[in-house]
């Protein structure tokens, strides 16, 4: 159990993000239609760019520790599996959603953007974190 925890504890970006990724990828869409800020055309495109790009900076920063070649393989390869769990998920375990190659595009192309701004983002969390910390020291 202790094991766990400091797991959960050293990757709580990515862990929290592919929560958060699963849960909007196979909630029933219907849900989500009072909001309304996402009522233009191909605003789902948009939806599952940022989604991926959330989880690509995640997963680039839990594992920022690593070499830059190592850290932006983990990252690229968990989008990749995770746009074809999704969309193969949503096309076979679900009724109110479909698999898209477009959405699996958009998911991919949200992931690698965020391999090109992750140490930009993982920089400025480091920061903000250190800086939340000392304050709580004093």
């Amino acid at each position: 159990m202790k094991n766990i925890l400091k797991l959960i504890v050293k990757y709580k970006l990515s862990i929290f993000a592919v929560m958060l990724l699963l849960y909007l990828s196979f909630t029933n869409s219907h849900e989500f239609d009072d909001i309304s800020i996402f009522r233009f055309k191909h605003a789902d495109k948009v939806i599952h760019f940022l989604m991926y790009f959330g989880v690509g900076a995640a997963i680039y920063t839990d594992y920022c520790w690593l070499s830059r070649k190592k850290v932006t393989i983990i990252s690229v390869l968990s989008v990749v599996v995770l746009a074809i769990v999704t969309e193969l998920g949503q096309t076979y375990l679900t009724e109110t959603r479909s698999g898209d190659i477009f959405d699996f595009l958009c998911n991919i192309a949200g992931g690698i953007t965020a391999m090109a701004v992750a140490p930009w983002i993982a920089k400025t969390y480091f920061k903000f974190v250190y800086y939340v910390r000392d304050i709580f020291k004093q």
